[in-house]
């Protein structure tokens, strides 16, 4: 299988900022206009790229047949999300503005999920390939203000999801709102989440699994109040998780 090779583009991306979307239910991200698997499927006549499905091991990466320019991604990341209280760690990744093309037209594997982070303090979702290598150079292409294509070596290695709390979405809704009432304390909320949902992995007693629903339920109660797409995707996703108990 060859290695997707990238051209960096300097014009500006046709990706749009409320087209970033973060579905945690299912833990996917969606980048792009299309809004389900049908209109993605038809893409597949007009387009190039890794036409894999979530259920395999790469993701769907596609680039539009005329000018061979990204046009979206269905990515699913790969769990457990690890939390880090830390910053993100960017020293040596040179960041341009621009576009990311394909240099081939074949259509190649591409797997930007085998590991996922969430950067807690900034509120940063960064999901990356086991062959980058944060040692090396790499290149960091903005194709919005929020959401980032990581490139090693003429690769794709990862994406970066900037404000990633801001595009959390519940099933069914398709773009991110222009203004979002969004409080700051919600990354922090989110990070409890995925630290509970990492505890599900023990062997845990009876009493244990009790303390276990109890906590999810108590972030459930702390953004009840708030009616923002972000807030409901997160509380329909607890419920899910504590029915699953």
């Amino acid at each position: 299988m060859k290695n997707m090779k990238i051209i960096i583009d300097e014009k500006q991306s046709i990706i749009n900022n409320t087209e970033v979307r973060w579905y945690l239910s299912s833990q996917i991200v969606w980048i792009g206009k299309e809004k389900n698997y049908n209109e993605i499927e038809k893409l597949k006549n007009t387009s190039y790229g890794s036409f894999e499905w979530l259920w395999s091991d790469a993701d769907t990466i596609l680039f539009n047949r005329d000018g061979l320019d990204f046009i979206g991604a269905v990515i699913k990341l790969n769990e457990p999300i690890i939390v880090k209280k830390s910053k993100m760690d960017v020293k040596l990744i040179e960041e341009e503005y621009g576009d990311i093309k394909i240099s081939d037209k074949s259509n190649f594997n591409c797997k930007l999920s085998d590991f996922t982070e969430y950067y807690v303090e900034e509120d940063i979702l960064l999901s990356y390939s086991e062959k980058w290598s944060g040692t090396n150079p790499s290149i960091e292409i903005k194709m919005t203000s929020d959401f980032s294509v990581i490139l090693q070596n003429n690769e794709m290695m990862g994406i970066v999801i900037y404000k990633a709390s801001k595009h959390l979405l519940p099933d069914g809704i398709h773009q991110i709102g222009e203004v979002e009432d969004i409080k700051s304390d919600l990354r922090i909320r989110l990070g409890c989440f995925f630290e509970l949902l990492e505890k599900m992995e023990d062997d845990l007693t009876q009493y244990e699994e009790l303390e276990l629903k109890n906590a999810f339920m108590e972030i459930y109660e702390q953004v009840l109040p708030y009616d923002a797409p972000s807030y409901i995707g997160l509380r329909d996703t607890i419920l899910n998780v504590v029915d699953y108990m």
